[in-house]
C-alpha cells in the first residue's frame, strides 16, 4: 500500500582527460608556485592561481598547499592525484571555477596515501572523486558542486570508490545532488563525523544527503552529524545494497528532510542506529512516498536485515518507523527493542512523539510485512499498553500483517540530560554535562572508544539522586588525545534500581575548536525585547540555534558562523513564537546546550 523509496547510486565511469601536465614522478615536493614554474602554461598565476588544463600529480610526487590561496579551474579540467596532496593553510584555500556557470570537473584522488585536505573550500565542481585510498578531510566546505549536467565524474560532492576516508568537521551546503555517495555495491567504509549537511540536492532528484551502499568487511560510521533541510525530494541517510553492509549511525540530528534514514536490503545489512534525533522529516508531505523517521524495505522470508534501533527520538515525522512492504513473503524485520534476550544493546528506549499523517493518523510504527518484530521498552507517550497499541499498525489492524511484540517503557528515564560536551585541553579531554531533572539517579559512567562502537569505562561520577533543579557535572580524561586521533565518549546514566540509558556519542580530537556557553539574556522575553546569547569559541566553527516549545516541537532555527573569541549572537523574538516556556538549543562542534526562556 505504501512506501516506495528510490535510492539512486550512480556507477561512475572513467573520465578521459585532455592534454595535461604531469609532474616528473621523481619524488619532488612541489608547491603551487612550482607548478606555475614547471607546467609550461598549463598552470599559471596572476591575481590567482589558474589551472588551464588538467594537472596530474605523479605517484611518487607531493603537492603541498600550506599558504592561503585561490585556485580557479577552466572548464573540463581537474587535479588528478596519484601521489600525495596536502592542503593545510593558516586560514583557507579555495578551489573554484574560472566560470561558475560552466564549472569544472573537480579533483580525483586515486590510490594516494597520506593525503590531507584541511580548510579547503571546494565549489562549483562536479565532484571530489576518491578511489582506492582513504584520505583525511577535515574542516572543509563543499558547496555548489555537482550542478553540471554530466555526472560521469561523480554523482555527489564527494564520490567514493573503495575508500575508507575520514570526513570530519566539514560543511556540505547547496550541492546539486547528494553530499557524500558511493557506487552501488562498491565497498566504502568512511567515517563521517561532526559534519553539517544543509540545502543539498538542489536538483530535487530524489536522493539522500548521504547516499551509500556496501561497506565490505569494515564498518562505516556516521556519528554526530547534522542533516538539515534540503530539497523537497531529498532524504537524510540512505542505504541500498545487496552486498555486505556494516554501519553505525549514532548521535545525529536529522531534521526537515523527505525522510530520515532508509535501509533497503536483506541479511547483508548489519546496523546499529542509536541515540539519533529524527525530527520533522516530512518535506514531501506524501505519506505514500516519504515521511518516515526510519524506513526499512527489501529482504525476503529467509533474509532479514540485522538492524538494532535503540535510544532514538522520532518526533513530528509523518511516520515514526515503517517496515516494508515486500512481495516475497517477508522483509526487513528490524529490532526496535527485545528485553527477552541477554543482549542489552537492543533494549528499545526509543521515544515516539507526535508522528502523524492523514492516511493513518498518529501511527508511530507501521509493520507492513508478514514478519513479527520486537518493539519492547519504548516510550509511546504513555505507560498504558492501550496507548502503545493505538500507535502501532500491525496484525491487530490487518490480519495479513505480522504482529508487533511491544511494551511501554518499563522504567522512567533516570535523567533528563540538557547537554553533553567534549572539550579538548591539549592532550586531555574535559567532559561537561548538565541535567534538568533526575529521578532516583545513582551515578554516571563515562565510557570512551577509539572507533565509536566498542566502548570501555574510564570514569564514574555520583549523581544527585532525585532533583528538579539543573545540575552540572565534569570529568577530565587525562592524556586521552596523545595519539592525535578522534576519541569518542558517551555517558551511561544509571538509576538506583540498575536501569540505565546512554547519552548521544560525542567525538573530539586534539586541536578541535572548543565552544563554551557564557550567557543568554534576558530569560523573560517579549517581541519588543532584544534577546542575545554570548558564547566563547576557541576557533572558527558553525553554530545551529533551534527554538522548541514545551512539548519538544521544533518552532524555528537559524545558523551562524562563530569566530575565535567571544561572540554575541542576536536572537530575534518572532511573533510566531507562542507565549509561555520555550527552549533554545545551541549546537556546535562537540557541543550542545539547551536554555529555557519564557515569552510574555
Amino acid at each position: 500500500m505504501k512506501k516506495i523509496y528510490l535510492t539512486i547510486l550512480c556507477v561512475v565511469t572513467t573520465v578521459l582527460s585532455f592534454a595535461r601536465y604531469t609532474t616528473p614522478g621523481t619524488g619532488v615536493k612541489w608547491t603551487l608556485d612550482d607548478l606555475v614554474a614547471n607546467s609550461a602554461g598549463k598552470f599559471t598565476y596572476g591575481d590567482f592561481y589558474q589551472a588551464n588544463d588538467t594537472i596530474f600529480i605523479n605517484l611518487l610526487d607531493t603537492l603541498t598547499v600550506t599558504n592561503d590561496a585561490t585556485v580557479k579551474f577552466a572548464a573540463s579540467t581537474y587535479f588528478d592525484v596519484n601521489g600525495v596532496i596536502i592542503v593545510n593553510p593558516p586560514t583557507g584555500v579555495t578551489f573554484t571555477a574560472l566560470n561558475t556557470v560552466s564549472g569544472y570537473l573537480g579533483m580525483r584522488l586515486d590510490s594516494t596515501s597520506n593525503s590531507l585536505l584541511k580548510k579547503l573550500t571546494f565549489e562549483y565542481a562536479v565532484a571530489l572523486r576518491i578511489a582506492d585510498c582513504s584520505p583525511l578531510i577535515d574542516s572543509c566546505i563543499f558547496r555548489y558542486n555537482n550542478n553540471s549536467v554530466s555526472t560521469s565524474f561523480g554523482s555527489s560532492a564527494i564520490f567514493l570508490t573503495r575508500s575508507n576516508a575520514t570526513i570530519s568537521n566539514s560543511q556540505f551546503l547547496d550541492n546539486g545532488r547528494a553530499a557524500i555517495a558511493g557506487g552501488f555495491n562498491i565497498a566504502n567504509a568512511p567515517k563521517i563525523i561532526n559534519n553539517l549537511f544543509r540545502g543539498n540536492d538542489t536538483q530535487n532528484i530524489n536522493t539522500p544527503q548521504i547516499n551509500m551502499s556496501a561497506t565490505g568487511n569494515d564498518t562505516m560510521r556516521i556519528i554526530n552529524n547534522r542533516l538539515l533541510r534540503a530539497s523537497t525530494n531529498c532524504g537524510g541517510i540512505g542505504f541500498l545494497s545487496s552486498a555486505t553492509t556494516n554501519v553505525v549511525i549514532t548521535g545525529n540530528l536529522v531534521i526537515n528532510n523527505r525522510y530520515g534514514i532508509t535501509f533497503n536490503g536483506g541479511a547483508n545489512i548489519n546496523a546499529l542506529v542509536s541515540y539519533n534525533v529524527l525530527d520533522s522529516n516530512n518535506t514531501d508531505g506524501n505519506p505514500l512516498t516519504g515521511g518516515s523517521g526510519i524506513a526499512f524495505s527489501g529482504g525476503t522470508a529467509s533474509s532479514h536485515q540485522n538492524v538494532i534501533v535503540t535510544g532514538n527520538l522520532f518526533r513530528w515525522n509523518l511516520w515514526g518507523v515503517t517496515v516494508g512492504p515486500t512481495s516475497t513473503g517477508g522483509g526487513a524485520k528490524p529490532n526496535l527493542g527485545n528485553i527477552t534476550n541477554a543482549d542489552t544493546t537492543d533494549d528499545g528506549k526509543n521515544q515516539f512523539v507526535g508522528n502523524n499523517n492523514a492516511n493513518t493518523p498518529r501511527i508511530d510504527l507501521y509493520n507492513n510485512n508478514v514478519d513479527s518484530i520486537y518493539a519492547q521498552n519504548n516510550s509511546w507517550g504513555s505507560d498504558n499498553a492501550d496507548t502503545a497499541e493505538a500507535r502501532i499498525f500491525h496484525k491487530n489492524d490487518n490480519a495479513a500483517l505480522g504482529i508487533v511484540i511491544y511494551s511501554p517503557l518499563l522504567t522512567p528515564l533516570p535523567v533528563t540530560l540538557l547537554s553533553f560536551n567534549a572539550i579538548a585541553e591539549k592532550n586531555n579531554v574535559l567532559l561537561e554535562w548538565k541535567t534538568a531533572t533526575e529521578n532516583n539517579s545513582s551515578h554516571f559512567e563515562i565510557e570512551s572508544s577509539s572507533d565509536g562502537r566498542n566502548f570501555y569505562l574510564v570514569g564514574r561520577i555520583n549523581a544527585a539522586g532525585t532533583s528538579i533543579l539543573q545540575r552540572s557535572y565534569q570529568f577530565r580524561d587525562v592524556n586521552a588525545l596523545q595519539s592525535g586521533a578522534l576519541v569518542y565518549y558517551r555517558l551511561k546514566q544509571v538509576d538506583k534500581d540498575g536501569a540505565a540509558i546512554y547519552s548521544k556519542v560525542v567525538a573530539v580530537k586534539s586541536g578541535a575548536a572548543n565552544l563554551k556557553f557564557v550567557k543568554l539574556y534576558p530569560t523573560l522575553i517579549s517581541e519588543t525585547q532584544k534577546l542575545q546569547a554570548e558564547v566563547f569559541s576557541s576557533g572558527s566553527q558553525h553554530l545551529l540555534v533551534q527554538w522548541y516549545d514545551g512539548q519538544g516541537k521544533l518552532l524555528a532555527q537559524t545558523n551562524t558562523n562563530l569566530n575565535a573569541g567571544n561572540n554575541i549572537i542576536p536572537l530575534p523574538v518572532s511573533t510566531a513564537l507562542p507565549s509561555g516556556p520555550l527552549y533554545i538549543q545551541f549546537a556546535g562542534e562537540h557541543f550542545t546546550e539547551t536554555m529555557k526562556v519564557v515569552k510574555q
